[in-house]
């Protein structure tokens, strides 16, 4: 699947992402790297609510039969597929001002456009087996809805079972089918870490966003019901922050859960982070540093501790195979060799079936992948060279799961990624050169200025004695 985005926030020229197991964003400050990430959060955001024809056509009949047989081309054809990306464009384009929790005017002079691809919808068929089930009010059956294709992928079957109010509750659900069939990249949660982490990861009790509404409305003189429903339900945050501040508040019921990630959680604790995270039973955090039994409050934990709480929790307890973990600035607080092992850490989650979208101004961590990237072919020395750095074979890439790209004023570029070369970084290593030709000549300038100042001294000296 691509996305191209023309004329949203800082994104004028028309740009085309291809998201990859391990996507990579990185680039110069307000290019529009967070946006890129929010349209991708939103695009796997199982809320997006997309209209699709087909199921406004076909839910009335399914309602009355129960059950309906198509062939693939009236999901799958050329003219379907071509429907449907409209369809998608225009229901991304109308989310993403409340996405944003903003004016419907953000996306008004935006363009979207979506590119389905075959390739990854065929590899999906094999293994597509759609289920919906939801109790309706006072009933005491379940309305079910399943959908699944013959195993040559030429025909599907949907069926309902159990009370169904109305055709437009079945094309409610048929949407939300045909963006499953389409969009391989919704399966699994997707979680997407902000920047901003290391404050609410302190204050996410006072963000949240229902609670304060109603903490302003009940201390009011006046209460106007309205302007109450409207705080309650409309959130104050952009839906990936409040998204956030909701799985921070409901860490006591996230720690119940193991995950099998739990052992790259435990080497985050030691080998990066060197503290033990504590949640109890009413959310609060505590850490203890490591060959101590102290514990303190996560408040007085170091930045590192504070910022890195959530990926802990969910490498500990939510983590599953066919994730998708987003990230906003994964190098915050770090020193450059913990940017590279998070680098690592990442590379590792890739290869275990979770996929990464970051968004890093880290040229450790990019040069990082790429080392990684190079090490995934074989050459003689790989083995030797790889332990003599700390590298091992688990998180080697491959070129092929791995896209970049370099956002800059107004656009963004494809960078280079090859099992060769690794990833090139033509930002960063302009900057890098910059910076060293200014140090380079500043020092021979200095050391010609030294020079100067240690041949006059003595002449100064003589003179001075030849007065005396």
């Amino acid at each position: 699947m691509k996305i191209a985005i023309e004329n949203f926030g800082a994104i004028k020229k028309r740009i085309e992402i291809e998201p990859k197991p391990l996507t990579i964003f990185c680039g110069s400050n307000n290019t529009g790297k967070t946006y890129g990430l929010y349209v991708l959060n939103a695009l796997m955001d199982s809320r997006l609510v997309v209209s699709f024809d087909w199921a406004r056509q076909h839910a009335k009949f399914l309602l009355d039969q129960r059950r309906l047989v198509v062939d693939r081309s009236s999901l799958l054809g050329p003219d379907a597929i071509k429907h449907a990306q409209t369809s998608i464009a225009r229901g991304l384009k109308e989310t993403l001002p409340r996405f944003f929790a903003a004016d419907i005017g953000l996306t008004e002079e935006a363009t979207f456009e979506i590119t389905l691809s075959q390739q990854d919808i065929d590899a999906h068929l094999a293994k597509f087996d759609y289920s919906y089930g939801e109790r309706a009010k006072s009933q005491k059956d379940l309305s079910v809805l399943t959908c699944k294709f013959a195993e040559d992928g030429q025909r599907a079957e949907i069926s309902i079972g159990g009370d169904w109010s109305s055709a437009a509750q079945i094309e409610r659900v048929l949407n939300d089918v045909l963006m499953e069939l389409y969009c391989p990249i919704r399966q699994g949660r997707a979680l997407l870490l902000p920047a901003e982490r290391s404050g609410i990861n302190l204050f996410f009790r006072e963000l949240n966003s229902r609670r304060a509404a109603l903490l302003r409305h009940v201390t009011s003189q006046t209460l106007d019901t309205n302007e109450l429903l409207k705080d309650i339900i409309i959130s104050r945050y952009p839906q990936p922050i409040h998204d956030y501040i909701e799985f921070m508040n409901a860490q006591p019921e996230i720690k119940r859960r193991t995950s099998e990630f739990a052992d790259m959680a435990a080497w985050l604790q030691k080998e990066v982070l060197r503290v033990k995270y504590k949640v109890d039973r009413y959310g609060d955090i505590s850490i203890a540093p490591q060959r101590t039994k102290s514990e303190l409050g996560l408040h007085l934990g170091s930045s590192t501790a504070k910022t890195f709480f959530s990926l802990w929790s969910y490498l500990n307890h939510m983590a599953q195979p066919g994730d998708c973990l987003m990230i906003d600035e994964p190098e915050l607080n770090l020193h450059p060799q913990n940017q590279r092992n998070i680098a690592r850490l990442l590379a590792e989650l890739v290869n275990r079936g979770i996929r990464v979208v970051v968004s890093t101004h880290s040229d450790y961590m990019v040069r990082e992948w790429g080392n990684l990237v190079m090490l995934g072919q074989e050459f003689p020395e790989r083995d030797q060279i790889a332990k003599q750095h700390g590298l091992n074979e688990a998180q080697w890439l491959s070129a092929d799961n791995v896209h970049a790209y370099e956002f800059h004023a107004g656009g963004v570029e494809v960078m280079s990624v090859h099992s060769k070369n690794g990833i090139r970084t033509p930002l960063f290593d302009e900057s890098i050169e910059q910076l060293n030709s200014a140090a380079q000549e500043i020092y021979f300038a200095v050391q010609a200025a030294s020079g100067e100042l240690e041949q006059a001294e003595p002449k100064t000296s003589k003179s001075r004695k030849g007065q005396a």
